[in-house]
């Protein structure tokens, strides 16, 4: 009689541990995501909605959250299951286009389930914002994420088979400006070691700038810098001796945009740089050859001016400025 009293008590016991087992298992998962990060995070799921993707964590949970430790690693990881680490050194540092790449960066590890894809388009920019280490010797982990190509970057982070976009094998000609097409409205002749001056035009007008850069060898940067009166709004123009180029911008614009390690194209002695505004475009040459453009923002300033890092002791030569 005991046994089948046990008995008896056996099958209520597992039916109710099997309820609470699914109760268990429509309970949503702890959400654990620091205010910093949340706006982020906002915007993964409404990017994903325009593009077909449901997200809804509430079935996986999700963990954000600071670092303090300066360490090897980048400055996020995901940890899996949905837990990811910032370093909070490195997000300090970071604008909010940065932020918003690193962000999705991690959320398509632990959410969309990428691994790094580390292809490069025809002209070298990065296929992917989910590029990672290791990183291939001789390039940079910069990636332009701003404007047209933060559309295409987000598509592809949700559609891995999206095609490459057309501004990757856009080209623009030097000579569709001639002398008849520009207005000289400053000169800088001669050559000199630094410069000062400004850009007296309202933001909707077209214009160019042109100067000759002579580095000489040391290995410290040297180039222009336009578009704001401080370090933060601008955007700079520079290389080293070593053909190392950098087009870079403060954090109030668009933070770097593109570095070549080691840019074949920039010759020993004099190099001729032109930055030409067009609409909503910059379009950069050197030695007359189209080699970049990137998004126009509205500038904070009107100053021009050399910049100089180092003991660097460059030549500039011949600094003009015209209206298209």
């Amino acid at each position: 009689m005991p046994n089948m009293q046990i008995t008896n008590l056996i099958w209520p016991i597992c039916c109710l541990l099997y309820l609470l087992g699914l109760a268990g298992c429509d309970r949503p998962q702890p959400f654990d995501v620091h205010p910093d990060f949340q706006p982020y995070v906002d915007r993964f799921i409404a990017e994903g909605a325009k593009r077909g993707h449901d997200i809804d964590f509430s079935d996986t949970g999700l963990s954000i959250i600071f670092r303090e430790a300066v360490d090897t690693e980048t400055g996020g990881v995901c940890r899996g299951k949905h837990r990811i680490e910032i370093e909070k050194f490195f997000w300090d540092d970071l604008n909010d286009f940065q932020r918003e790449g690193l962000i999705f960066h991690e959320l398509g590890h632990c959410e969309l389930g990428r691994g790094h894809k580390n292809d490069t388009l025809p002209n070298g920019e990065w296929a992917s914002r989910m590029r990672g280490d290791p990183i291939p010797q001789g390039l940079s982990a910069v990636i332009n994420y701003t404007g047209a190509r933060r559309l295409y970057y987000i598509d592809e982070l949700f559609d891995p088979g999206t095609p490459q976009p057309d501004w990757a094998t856009f080209s623009a000609d030097y000579h569709a400006f001639g002398p008849a097409d520009k207005s000289l409205i400053r000169e800088i002749s001669g050559e000199r070691r630094s410069f000062q001056t400004t850009i007296n035009l309202p933001s909707s007008a077209n214009f160019e700038v042109e100067f000759e850069l002579d580095i000489g060898l040391t290995e410290s940067w040297a180039g222009v810098q336009w578009g704001g009166n401080e370090f933060d709004n601008s955007i700079r123009l520079l290389h080293t001796a070593t053909k190392r180029f950098l087009i870079d911008s403060g954090n109030q614009v668009w933070g770097t945009m593109r570095e070549i390690k080691h840019f074949g194209k920039i010759r020993p002695g004099f190099n001729k740089w032109t930055i030409r505004k067009l609409d909503d475009q910059y379009h950069i040459f050197l030695n007359e050859e189209f080699i970049y453009w990137f998004d126009y923002q509205v500038p904070a300033g009107n100053m021009l001016q050399s910049i100089v890092a180092g003991t660097t002791s460059p030549t500039f030569r011949d600094v003009r400025i015209y209206r298209l």
